[in-house]
């Protein structure tokens, strides 16, 4: 008895077209999945931030003066630099941030800086002997491993006796007041990326 011959089983032509189905969703899939990994992990930046803002104002309320940390913590170049991989809170940061009050729930990806000073433009009219009129949090982070370091940023400007800015302090990269992408307006008082360093 003979069998039939091609009854059973994929062309080789099938078989091409449903591979490269596949090769088309995981193109269109995988960046989506690493976009949204690295939105998750900076997620760590915008509640930290929040916190060290808030710390920021009751400093102030209490001592006149906005908290300084100039110097990211921790170190990244003590942990392979900024990536995908958590560093610890070690003891430099905790004394770093010690006297603010502010220290974050277990490891983390993003470092953290705290700039104060009187701000540039900034005249009698912010506040009369004021040490610092203004601070700006950073986190500075590359979770998205592309070796660019990304900043997300919560800047307190200088206002005057009218609330108009008079003046903001620069941050740890010197990088600008994160802008509205619709506005092209700086963004004050929330915390925000910015997106003139990196996305991610």
């Amino acid at each position: 008895m003979r069998r039939a011959v091609g009854g059973d089983g994929f062309t080789m032509i099938e078989l091409m077209i449903v591979v490269a189905i596949i090769g088309l969703l995981a193109a269109v899939a995988i960046p989506n999945f690493m976009s949204y990994q690295a939105k998750a992990r900076r997620s760590e930046a915008y509640a930290n931030l929040a916190e060290i803002a808030r710390s920021e104002k009751s400093f102030q309320a209490e001592r006149d003066s906005f908290f300084e940390a100039a110097v990211p913590m921790p170190d990244w170049d003590s942990y392979g630099g900024l990536g995908t991989s958590k560093m610890p809170w070690d003891g430099p940061s905790n004394t770093a941030f010690g006297e603010l009050g502010w220290k974050p729930e277990g490891r983390v990806f993003y470092s953290y800086a705290v700039n104060t000073g009187t701000a540039e433009g900034c005249d009698a009219a912010c506040g009369p002997a004021a040490t610092s009129d203004c601070f700006t949090a950073s986190a500075m982070g590359d979770v998205d491993g592309d070796t660019f370091v990304s900043e997300v940023m919560y800047v307190q400007p200088a206002r005057d006796a009218n609330g108009s800015v008079v003046g903001e302090c620069p941050s740890s990269l010197n990088a600008q007041t994160p802008l509205d992408p619709k506005s092209l307006q700086p963004i004050f008082n929330e915390v925000a990326v910015n997106f003139g360093t990196d996305e991610f």
